[in-house]
Order: structure tokens, then C-alpha cells, then sequence
């Protein structure tokens, strides 16, 4: 079987927000400035001939920093939603794969690993591999959830105290620098032949 490896940019980057707390600075009647940055994506790629393919969902994926709670001007972060990944088995695959799928792994990371603000890495993030348990979806195909709360166990937040409205702007520039990423594999590799 050929490798199915994704590196999938998850659509939602990182990014300074305002849903559980608003950042707020005694200023002038300058209105305040924000950037809101969405990651350029590639499609997922397949092979002929092999016993299916992966793809990944991750819309309903929010990642907000918002002041930590108690706090008007330290970052914390906060997700909501779920990435969901897929196995479709192809219409000639043994029947063993399209009543149970692949053996597959997930692993979160960066893109960027010089992610940073004042010299210290914004997120770090658990990047070894985890097992995928597949449920049938009903549909001849297989899915697995990451939920929020499973994801927020992955990612650490550097925490950062932004006092003033030029320390938001330099942290807010820093966040499109980076986004956190997905590979979902099944362990094999197929070389390019060259």
C-alpha cells in the first residue's frame, strides 16, 4: 500500500479575538486597528489504486486568545469545535479495509517553528502521533473526532502580558506568522521514483 500522508494547514489560524473577554486600552479617538488572517489551504492529495483516501473537517475549529480570565491583558486561548477526519475506503479495497478501515495516526504541529513573540515560541504542541479508532459513518466510510477539549490538552499557550495597544499590534502581527497543522498517515511511504 503507498503512504496517504496529509499535511493539512487547518483553515483557522490562530488568531487575537473577542468572545469571552475584550481587550481594552485607554486610548485617544484613534479606533483601534486589528488583523484577521484565514490560512491559504491545498486540496488533499490521493493515489490511484490504493485502498482509499483521508480527508479532514476542520470548519467548525475555532482558536481565539482572548485575556485569560481574572486578567485585562494576558493571553490565554480558547477552542471551540472539532476536527473531524475521514477514511472513504476505495471501491476495490480487500473487504477487511471497508469493514474496518486502516490502521492510522494523527499528529498536530506548527508550521512555523520559529513562531515567536519577544524571543519566547507563542504555542508549543504535543506532536507525536496518536492512534485513530475508526466509526463507521454509515455511509461505507470512517471517521475519528478531535474534539476542543482533546485539542486544548495538546497546545500550550505561552501566556504574554500585552499592556498597551502597540504590544497587541506587534503580538496580533506575530499570529499570521504560524498555524497549526494535521498529519494524518498510515505509517507507509511511497518514494517519488527519482
Amino acid at each position: 500500500m503507498r503512504k496517504i500522508s496529509l499535511l493539512i494547514a487547518l483553515c483557522l489560524i490562530v488568531s487575537v479575538g473577542g468572545v469571552y473577554a475584550t481587550w481594552v486600552y485607554s486610548q485617544s479617538d484613534d479606533v483601534a486597528d486589528i488583523t484577521n488572517a484565514r490560512a491559504i489551504t491545498m486540496t488533499e492529495a490521493t493515489f490511484e489504486g490504493t485502498y482509499g483516501t483521508y480527508t479532514t473537517d476542520s470548519s467548525s475549529l475555532t482558536l481565539k486568545i482572548d485575556p485569560k480570565q481574572g486578567t485585562t491583558h494576558t493571553t490565554a486561548l480558547y477552542l471551540t469545535g472539532e476536527v473531524v477526519i475521514k477514511f472513504t475506503p476505495a471501491t476495490h479495497a480487500p473487504a477487511d479495509v471497508k469493514e474496518g478501515g486502516v490502521l492510522t495516526t494523527y499528529a498536530f504541529g506548527i508550521s512555523n517553528s520559529n513562531w515567536t513573540y519577544n524571543g519566547q515560541q507563542i504555542i508549543a504542541v504535543d506532536t507525536s502521533a496518536k492512534n485513530i479508532t475508526w466509526t463507521p459513518d454509515g455511509n461505507g466510510a470512517f471517521v475519528y473526532v478531535v474534539s476542543a477539549d482533546e485539542l486544548a490538552g495538546l497546545i500550550s499557550l505561552t501566556e504574554f502580558e500585552l499592556d498597551t495597544k502597540a504590544e497587541y499590534d506587534a503580538y496580533d502581527q506575530v499570529l499570521t506568522q504560524g498555524q497549526l497543522t494535521i498529519t494524518i498517515s498510515d505509517g507507509k511511504t511511497t518514494s517519488s521514483g527519482n
